[in-house]
């Protein structure tokens, strides 16, 4: 990892990662194979969260004598995988930090999900408005689920 670190910082710092040659199309050897693993650099933006509001959200609910469950499927991490899962839940923003800007963010404007429903709630199509877990959990109802 070192190693890899210090190749990176020297292919930066010389500008040579600006020209690495494009590699060829090696999805093509075998129907169902491609070649993965290399190191790319990437840059990105994104928006601050704070840590310690998911902390937070999940000790509330447990001073309530809630379990962690989704709400929007009620899927128990705990139940289900038992100490493995004890703990773990994911914290969705109900409105989108890109809609909301910088602004104040309280419990109440968090939800707990499953992996599988976070996704769902980042899921659109083209002309499709962000969804909440409170919609996601009525398309869910609408569908016998």
């Amino acid at each position: 990892m070192l190693n890899a670190a210090d190749a990176l910082a020297t292919g930066i710092g010389s500008g040579e990662l600006y020209h690495v040659p494009q590699q060829a199309d090696e999805a093509d050897r075998e129907l169902y194979s491609a070649i993965e693993g290399r190191l790319l650099v990437r840059w990105a933006t994104y928006r601050e969260r704070d840590p310690q509001l998911r902390r937070r959200k999940m000790e509330a609910a447990r001073r309530r004598g809630e379990a962690l469950r989704c709400s929007v499927c009620s899927f128990d991490f705990e139940r289900t995988y038992g100490s493995l899962g004890d703990g773990y839940i994911e914290i969705h923003h109900v409105t989108p930090l890109h809609i909301a800007g910088p602004s104040e963010t309280r419990l109440s404007d968090l939800a707990l999900l499953c992996a599988n429903c976070h996704r769902m709630c980042h899921r659109s199509r083209p002309g499709e408005s962000w969804r909440t877990p409170d919609m996601l959990r009525d398309e869910m109802n609408q569908l016998g689920r």
